[in-house]
């Protein structure tokens, strides 16, 4: 997995508005000009926006993971539960309403991202508890519920905007993708997700009973109540840091954590850090074929994971047979 990342990883140094040969690439990066525009482009341009695919990839089907696991719902991740659509609009609200997005030198995205996550998630929360006791399939509907209603109030913000640039900016930010990455803002999301893995490298038996059931997990020692906070917690911060930069990115979540069960089985020493790298690759991969098939720019990730989530959305609903109710 390390080397198809490694590999799809210079592939997307070499991939650009003009064509890079790979000694250019690796004078960029190890015998850097700035005068020479080509070392620009791969240092500052496109090594971050690769970097950042792998981030966002990474922190998406890490969060996938934990929902699943959390729930023990195969249908769960950040997005259809609304972690990620609060995500979203704590970011888009953030463009909107601020005029400097930088204070004291902190960038103010991610953190609003962050507050919208994990407000939406404790409501969601709330919505799916019943007796004290948290019903998945609630918690699911009321997931989708609240994506509706913040769809429609980032809608509404973006509609009564009176700035053209910042109508432009979060419409093309709205619809996914690595443009606006940066080495600035790439400590966010990277710090994020390697805190959160190397936080639940240590859990890993605690996500592995919780698959048994609350009750079961309860028997066995596990305090459920304290892990799903931990879990929610953690999602709503690598979620939000993830969706600031990135714009929503669907499915990734959905999709990943399949994958690593399917190829390293249910209960996997490695899933977390094999789950993480997948969704990398996952990314960076999506990130190519925009480039390829809609030079230069590419096409919006997000459509191009879509492309590939709701196939794969339908086939899970029609192997599993879910029921809500």
């Amino acid at each position: 997995m390390l080397f198809l990342t490694f590999a799809v990883t210079v592939a997307g140094l070499k991939l650009g508005s003009f064509e890079t040969d790979f000694a250019t690439v690796w004078n960029a990066l190890f015998n850097y000009n700035p005068e020479d525009p080509a070392h620009f482009a791969v240092l500052h341009l496109r090594l971050p926006r690769l970097l950042l695919a792998i981030c966002v990839g990474g922190s998406l089907a890490f969060c996938g993971y934990l929902m699943q696991a959390m729930i023990n719902n195969a249908l769960a991740d950040p997005y259809i539960l609304g972690t990620a659509s609060g995500a979203s609009f704590g970011a888009s609200f953030c463009f909107f309403a601020f005029t400097n997005l930088t204070v004291f030198g902190i960038y103010l995205p991610p953190f609003a991202a962050l507050l919208g996550s994990f407000v939406v998630t404790i409501i969601v929360v709330a919505l799916g508890t019943r007796s004290g006791q948290l019903i998945p399939s609630q918690m699911l509907l009321a997931g989708i519920a609240l994506t509706s209603l913040i769809g429609a109030l980032t809608s509404l913000i973006t509609f009564l905007s009176s700035s053209e640039g910042k109508l432009k900016s979060v419409i093309f930010w709205a619809m996914g993708g690595f443009e606006k990455a940066s080495w600035e803002s790439l400590p966010y999301p990277a710090v994020a997700l390697l805190l959160a893995l190397v936080i639940f490298m240590f859990m890993q038996k605690r996500l592995n009973v919780l698959l048994l059931g609350p009750e079961r997990a309860k028997m066995l020692g596990v305090n459920v109540a304290q892990t799903r906070w931990i879990i929610l917690l953690t999602v709503s911060v690598v979620t939000g840091f993830a969706v600031a930069l990135s714009g929503p990115v669907g499915f990734v979540g959905l999709i990943i954590p399949h994958v690593t069960r399917g190829l390293l089985g249910i209960t996997g020493k490695l899933n977390l850090i094999f789950c993480a790298l997948t969704g990398g690759l996952f990314m960076l991969v999506c990130d190519l074929l925009s480039r390829i098939v809609f030079p230069p720019a590419g096409l919006p990730v997000g459509v191009v994971t879509s492309l590939f989530g709701v196939p794969f959305f339908v086939y899970l609903l029609l192997k599993k047979n879910y029921k809500f109710g």
